[in-house]
């Protein structure tokens, strides 16, 4: 079977999915106090990873833009080209401004940790400045858009 850029996505937002059904399923004090914060981080990775497999499947699925596709992490805003695919645009856009995908794209996943009596920690509680997601959101208007840029895509 042929892996595809479209496949990979949707096997990130199950993953993402599974995430979030456990983070509200496990006791708390699961994994010394970090479960949330590991199924958490773990769940935002898999939303980048699905949102990066959608960037490439747009850029694979219009071929006539011919833009590679770039190595390593990237977003729509990564593009440097004079003429992009209207979906990309839309999405460069979006990831300037204030927002779910905003904060997704930039998640300071190693965030500012503080001291303790035990040393430096990083916890959910300790944390300073900890940015909070609301994952239902994420999963949501993600899958939203993803549904919504396919449909397009269907009328190329």
């Amino acid at each position: 079977m042929k892996e595809s850029f479209r496949g990979q996505c949707n096997l990130h937002v199950y993953f993402a999915e599974q995430y979030f059904a456990q983070i509200n399923d496990m006791d708390a004090d699961q994994w010394g106090g970090h479960f949330k914060r590991a199924t958490t981080e773990s769940m935002i990775w898999q939303l980048m990873l699905a949102y990066q497999s959608h960037l490439a499947d747009l850029v694979d699925q219009q071929p006539k833009f011919g833009l590679p596709i770039p190595q390593g992490v990237f977003y729509a805003q990564s593009f440097a080209a004079l003429e992009l695919p209207p979906e990309i645009d839309e999405l460069a856009d979006r990831e300037a401004q204030p927002g779910w995908l905003n904060s997704l794209v930039n998640y300071p996943f190693l965030q500012t940790a503080v001291a303790s009596s035990a040393g430096l920690i990083a916890s959910d509680a300790a944390s300073v400045g900890r940015v909070d997601l609301d994952l239902e959101e994420c999963l949501a208007e993600l899958k939203s858009l993803i549904a919504r840029h396919r449909a397009t895509l269907m009328e190329y």
